[in-house]
């Protein structure tokens, strides 16, 4: 059986991690917050090593192989993550992971993460045996008529009580984003941790938060591209990261922005029309003429060349490369924006 994300239950790793966990969707936000809390149990029970492999390094299904086989150094406890950057697996790394799954080691917790597979690996062996033992966790963003009700488990979890008004401002400010819904809650946490657990917070004192963690996100920064403001653009890139925002972040939010905008132009080559597309794909009424703009501006081919960056990007942030992984995002969003790039 598959676990939603969005319904996991964090308590299952409080004691012992499982052996072998899959963490696999396109939301950002459950595969930082849940790989977050993978790696701190991990850490809390014992497993003092890490290892990170990634899919795209040359020989990886041996690579995967040796660890299984190889008892972790010095008798420590090993958490080996095995990161996805496609939609498929070739039959070697299939055959490993079922091994893995089948046998193993006591010393090792194995994590897949990564993106929505394809159709082909649900039928895989390694694929249905993580079914079986509960241990797939489905990663996909949550439908725009369910936010609402995530925001209210959100709230509840970190004992945030809003009143509706100023509900309706997190949810309209956030427009479905997760990542930004989770940044306003960390500053309602941090500015007025002395209303948490006594006092419903009211829409003046959500409007000041929102205010300040809207000030400059990435979220605002996608929006920036979409309107082709390159002045923006250049001097809101610059700013965030001299406030330290996380590239592999950024990454992930222009990501998923880029994979509904070719979901959107595929189905309008295919003969959809613009508003039946965006509806098929949720897009907030809000945002629908900045989408459009996009759409109409950006050829199905070109938005595969920027997901494509995005893929080099991710290489680049892993270690592959020393080039700075903000100008390869700048680089990014100016073709989202249209313009030339520099690669």
């Amino acid at each position: 059986m598959t676990i939603k994300a969005s319904q996991f239950d964090h308590s299952h790793w409080d004691t012992l991690i499982p052996p072998v966990a899959a963490l696999l969707g396109n939301e950002a936000f459950f595969i930082t917050r849940i790989g977050d809390l993978w790696r701190k149990s991990g850490k809390d029970q014992g497993f003092s090593e890490r290892l990170v492999l990634d899919q795209s390094e040359s020989g990886i299904a041996d690579r995967v192989l040796n660890e299984l086989e190889t008892l972790s150094l010095f008798a420590d406890l090993s958490l080996v993550e095995l990161r996805l950057n496609k939609t498929t697996l070739d039959q070697s790394l299939r055959a490993v992971l079922e091994q893995w799954i089948q046998n193993s080691p006591n010393d090792k917790r194995l994590l897949i993460s990564g993106p929505k597979l394809g159709k082909s690996e649900s039928s895989a062996a390694w694929y249905k045996l993580l079914e079986t033992s509960n241990t797939l966790i489905e990663a996909n963003p949550i439908p725009s008529h369910q936010f609402a009700k995530w925001l209210n488990s959100e709230l509840a979890m970190h004992k945030i009580e809003l009143d509706s008004p100023a509900k309706i401002a997190v949810q309209e400010h956030t427009q479905g984003n997760l990542l930004a819904a989770g940044q306003v809650i960390e500053r309602l946490k941090l500015i007025e941790s002395d209303l948490i657990n006594s006092s419903s917070l009211p829409l003046e004192k959500v409007l000041e938060v929102v205010t300040q963690s809207a000030k400059y996100t990435v979220y605002d920064l996608i929006d920036l591209a979409l309107k082709e403001d390159l002045a923006g653009l250049n001097r809101t890139t610059d700013l965030l990261k001299a406030e330290g925002v996380e590239s592999m972040t950024a990454l992930w939010a222009i990501s998923r922005e880029l994979d509904i905008l070719l979901q959107i132009r595929y189905r309008i080559d295919q003969g959809q029309s613009t508003n039946q597309a965006l509806n098929s794909l949720r897009v907030w009424r809000s945002r629908e003429s900045l989408v459009r703009s996009a759409v109409s501006r950006l050829s199905l081919t070109q938005l595969r060349k920027l997901l494509a960056l995005c893929h080099d990007i991710d290489r680049n942030i892993k270690g592959a490369t020393r080039e700075p992984a903000w100008a390869m995002i700048k680089d990014l969003l100016l073709g989202l924006a249209g313009h030339p790039m520099t690669r």
